[in-house]
């Protein structure tokens, strides 16, 4: 049944959905069809809910006549018409067309390459030719094949794990050691009714040449129940010399990919319900990685349903299997980082976080996130309902200590960084003998740390750090924000260079402006009910600008311009005025104060 809100009715019938926004533009559509002399086929069922669906012949050349389905979206003229290759072409182009559905890739994906201003006929008159003939000037982006065999998965909630960085030499064929979870199914609806698919999680342990050689084993991150689970799964893999795209008749396409490599047909079934299995196989192809460089590209084929599917009874015809794909995501140690490159220095890195309240958890969140090998962090604190609003883990994490929360999310998160936590109270003597003192907590950590940085918002941590930090030749990074949080600073301290002490001389002299709201007095602070301290007032979302930028500071020194020296960064959330504004930094460089009387 067609809603009757979905679509428009004039007195001549329905129309799209965004002719009422756009009174004409339906008309301004077929004449431009009609003047070219095409006369296109509309879907009535599809207009009557509200959308335009248009089936046409379009004269490529004087030879070549293609069968063409243009889809307009909701969102028309904003963005352009889907425009589907039917028939004409064999074989059709490999590039610039989604091999299942077979929709033409005529534009880029930057959405201002389309005109609101063109018509169906305008996009099809400039970009068509080029497209389905591989001519023209086109995007700098490469085509993966696995793309579109990810896509035939990607509502299932499987995948299975590869590295970029395999090569298999002249191996045509072998085994993969899969491990993998498999603890549910998904729904999934289909054209001819609703599918349950086996969820499956996996990774490539292992490659085995087909005489047993291993050629790789997994080397890259997991989440942690993928890396504890015991479930193995051997797949049978082969390699073409040809990139391999999915077929329409995926069950066609496998039969013949099964005769092609007779060494397919050793997949074994395995079970995933009652009366349920499943079975893979693997395929590795020459894919276009990037616009340009070709590599390996890998699809995983899994085919699923009744067991009797598998082994037909006698005298009973065999149950229908389904086939899919499981995407191949690249999760090694090259392809994790690959977007970011410039935090490639802190790969090998151990850094020390000291404080991870509101500013320093994020910190810590966004080093791990970045790929920091190992970080230590110290805070006493234990998290409460109201230190929520501004922290970036929520109610699960009540009651806890905020070191062993952040371990136990970063460990499930981001499980390639070793993340200690140590539950310290720096300043306060130990009572009892076998109580750590902070000598025996902090020398060690900051010996042999590449960085140390300082969220706890305490002066005197900030001095005794910084005195540990020059004797042990360690930068430190202190950020804080004022009591008002109309800004804050992020400070990098380095030895033979500006100390905390020349920063308050600095201030002191008005050589660097303090940050706005430093000299706000304590009726800036309140105390919440049942807390035992005074705190600030003040959003998250304004204190993770400097818990950023200390990130980037962070990433900036490891890269190698600690030999710049000490420097302050301040930040400002008021305009000279004290009224409200964008998030303002300034940059002051910090030199020995010649009024310090440090040791430095």
């Amino acid at each position: 049944m067609v809603d009757p809100e979905s679509s428009v009715t004039t007195s001549a019938g329905p129309v799209p959905r965004w002719e009422k926004r756009y009174p004409g533009r339906l008309q301004y559509e077929l004449d431009a069809l009609h003047a070219a002399g095409i006369t296109p086929e509309i879907d009535e069922p599809a207009l009557a809910a509200g959308r335009l669906s248009l089936t046409f012949d379009w004269p490529l050349d004087a030879a070549t006549t293609l069968r063409l389905q243009a889809v307009f979206p909701d969102a028309y003229p904003h963005f352009r018409p889907q425009v589907f290759l039917l028939a004409g072409l064999d074989p059709p182009p490999a590039r610039h067309r989604s091999p299942v559905e077979g929709n033409l890739c005529l534009l880029g994906r930057d959405t201002r390459q389309w005109r609101p201003s063109w018509s169906l006929w305008t996009l099809l008159e400039k970009q068509l030719a080029d497209s389905v003939r591989g001519t023209g000037e086109e995007d700098p982006q490469g085509e993966p094949a696995e793309y579109w065999w990810n896509n035939l998965g990607l509502n299932s909630g499987s995948y299975c794990l590869i590295d970029s960085g395999w090569d298999l030499g002249d191996a045509s064929q072998g085994t993969l050691q899969l491990r993998y979870i498999q603890d549910q199914t998904v729904k999934v609806e289909a054209e001819n009714g609703p599918v349950h698919i086996p969820a499956i999680r996996a990774y490539v342990k292992e490659i085995r040449a087909e005489d047993g050689q291993v050629l790789h084993q997994w080397a890259g991150p997991l989440p942690t129940d993928l890396a504890d689970t015991k479930n193995q799964l051997e797949v049978p893999w082969v390699r073409s010399k040809d990139t391999i795209l999915p077929d329409p008749q995926l069950e066609a396409q496998l039969k013949k990919l099964r005769q092609d490599y007779l060494w397919l047909q050793r997949a074994q079934p395995r079970n995933y319900g009652p009366g349920l299995k499943f079975e893979l196989c693997a395929i590795v192809y020459p894919s276009e990685l990037a616009f340009g460089k070709t590599g390996l590209g890998w699809s995983f084929v899994m085919v699923f349903g009744h067991a009797h599917g598998f082994e037909p009874k006698k005298n009973r015809a065999p149950k229908p299997l389904r086939i899919t794909a499981l995407p191949a995501f690249r999760a090694g140690p090259s392809d994790i980082g690959w977007r970011v490159p410039a935090v490639a220095s802190l790969k090998d890195k151990r850094i020390v976080v000291v404080g991870v309240g509101a500013v320093g958890a994020p910190v810590a969140i966004e080093l791990a996130r970045n790929g920091c090998r190992t970080l230590d962090l110290v805070e006493h604190d234990i998290l409460e309902p109201g230190n929520t609003i501004r922290w970036p883990l929520g109610v699960a994490a009540w009651g806890q200590r905020k070191t062993a929360a952040l371990r136990a999310f970063l460990a499930r998160q981001y499980p390639a960084t070793e993340v200690r936590g140590h539950p310290h109270f720096i300043g306060v003597a130990a009572q009892a003998l076998s109580d750590p003192g902070d000598d025996d907590v902090l020398d060690a950590l900051i010996r042999g740390a590449d960085l140390v940085i300082d969220g706890s918002a305490s002066h005197g941590v900030t001095t005794l750090l910084d005195d540990r930090c020059r004797s042990a030749v360690v930068p430190l990074i202190s950020l804080s924000a004022t009591p008002t949080l109309e800004g804050g600073t992020v400070v990098r301290h380095i030895r033979e260079s500006g100390c905390p002490i020349c920063l308050l001389h600095a201030w002191h002299k008005h050589e660097i402006d303090p940050p706005s709201g430093q000299d706000a007095g304590d009726e800036a602070l309140i105390q919440p009910a049942g807390c035992g301290e005074r705190t600030f007032t003040g959003a998250d979302y304004d204190l993770r600008e400097l818990s950023l930028q200390a990130v980037r500071l962070a990433v900036d020194t490891l890269s190698g311009e600690a030999d710049q020296g000490s420097v302050v960064q301040t930040l400002s959330f008021v305009d000279d005025e004290r009224a409200r504004c964008p998030p303002r930094w300034r940059v002051d460089l910090l030199p020995k104060h010649p009024d310090c009387q440090g040791g430095h």
